[in-house]
Order: structure tokens, then sequence, then C-alpha cells
């Protein structure tokens, strides 16, 4: 997608223009996170975000495993320890 221009606005509001929006796949009210790199401003919709994060926890966790039931296990065992 090529660039798109925009301007900052009183209380330092920016509209996405609708390209963008429909782009991302992102609407009104859907929450965003903005990070700032390499002195860029990165906006990614927050599904996104969760989606990836879970993508890369899946790397290190064994597909037929539980993460929350090793969680549990491990915390029944520490309690046993007590």
């Amino acid at each position: 997608m090529n660039p798109l221009s925009t301007r900052l606005s009183a209380g330092g509001r920016i509209v996405l223009p609708a390209q963008m929006r429909a782009n991302l796949g992102i609407k009104e009210g859907d929450e965003l996170l903005l990070t700032v790199a390499d002195g860029e401003i990165r906006i990614t919709p927050k599904a996104l975000a969760l989606k990836n994060a879970l993508e890369l926890a899946r790397l290190y966790v064994a597909t037929e495993s539980s993460l929350s039931d090793a969680l549990i296990a491990e915390r029944r065992s520490e309690a046993a320890g007590e």
C-alpha cells in the first residue's frame, strides 16, 4: 500500500484514511496498539497483535500439550511440596 497523507488535529488526533482502515480490517471502537520504532509510529490492531503472540508461543509449546494444564500441574506440585 502506498503512503497516504493525514494531519494531526486538535488534541493529538489523527484520522486513519478509510483505505487503510479497510486494509487492516479495523473499524470504529477497535483497540489499537501504538509503538515507536526507528522514529516511526506503528499502529497494530490489538487482535492482530494477540494472534501474532499466540502463534509465537505455539512455536515453544508442543501441540499436544495445554499451557493451562501444565501451569495447573506445576502449581499443584509446588503446593504439595509446601
